[in-house]
């Protein structure tokens, strides 16, 4: 850990590609079970808090080595090119962004990025790493969406931000993630980073758009897809909204679109930090109303 610390102090990015990279070249090919094991003794081990972070995602490593061995790494060598790309995208971008963020949303916010290809725990995480605010960002899932553009990476570094913005204004940290588990919660929280993300790129940047017309699609389900979130709330799992491997009617990541429709009504006779302050009983009410509404259409 002593020097995880001294990285941190000096860059302000915590890179394993190197490791990764070292680890790669030695198990590449095998079976995902020794790959699994290689990833473990031979690059987590480097990085015991990532490790950590991880198991506490998935809830056991019994859940971890499962994902890994059937979803990861047997695509590795697939994505490892796009993995690089994206890898030296993040490292060229994510100055800048986070240089027009703080200027956007007038906040002194300074974040570490942990770049690092771990178990599909998503593209983008905002989180804390040593009691430090952190973007935590899966080369592993944005290979798989095929985020590796310049715009798509701004985009993605722009939203993770826009999520710590909200946690520093609410004074809310660890908190935040379990208020997250809250579906009305979720959606009004990822619809305040993709509100951020575009006060941030300056022009509405839609970086989880998969698919022709995602835009248009979403827009004209609207209705439908607010009465399946209403639905999917009572059972508190609302996974197919915003998992990368789920969708809703052939819609990947649905609730973000849903979300920011949800800011952009809030927006309308509220200020920005105004909405971000919101008690968790309030967000219920608002959220499950403007639910409600959309059903209607």
């Amino acid at each position: 850990m002593g020097a995880l610390w001294i990285f941190i102090e000096i860059s302000m990015i915590l890179d394993t590609m190197l490791n990764f990279l070292n680890y790669w070249r030695n198990y590449s090919g095998l079976d995902p079970e020794e790959m699994f094991d290689g990833w473990l003794r031979s690059y987590m081990i480097y990085y015991p808090e990532l490790l950590v972070k991880q198991l506490g995602h998935w809830e056991s490593l019994d859940k971890l080595r499962e994902v890994m061995v059937s979803r990861i790494l047997p695509r590795l060598d697939e994505w490892i090119h796009d993995i690089i790309e994206a890898w030296m995208n993040i490292r060229a971008n994510a100055e800048d962004v986070f240089s027009r963020a703080r200027i956007s949303l007038k906040t002194d916010l300074d974040p570490l990025i942990v770049l690092y290809v771990g178990s599909g725990c998503g593209a983008g995480w905002a989180t804390t790493v040593s009691d430090k605010p952190a973007i935590l960002l899966g080369l592993e899932n944005i290979a798989d969406l095929g985020w590796i553009s310049e715009e798509r990476i701004r985009g993605l570094i722009a939203h993770e931000f826009g999520h710590l913005y909200h946690m520093k204004l609410r004074g809310e940290w660890s908190k935040f993630e379990e208020l997250e588990k809250d579906p009305y919660f979720q959606l009004y929280s990822e619809g305040f980073a993709q509100y951020c993300k575009h006060l941030i790129m300056g022009y509405r940047s839609w970086h989880v758009a998969i698919g022709d017309n995602w835009i248009d699609k979403c827009s004209e389900k609207i209705g439908d897809l607010a009465s399946k979130y209403l639905d999917d709330s009572k059972r508190s799992d609302v996974k197919a909204f915003y998992g990368s491997w789920l969708n809703v009617w052939g819609i990947k990541h649905a609730g973000y679109f849903l979300g920011h429709e949800l800011i952009n009504r809030l927006t309308m006779d509220r200020g920005l930090e105004e909405v971000a302050l919101l008690s968790k009983e309030e967000v219920r009410e608002l959220v499950k109303g403007f639910l409600e509404e959309l059903s209607r259409i």
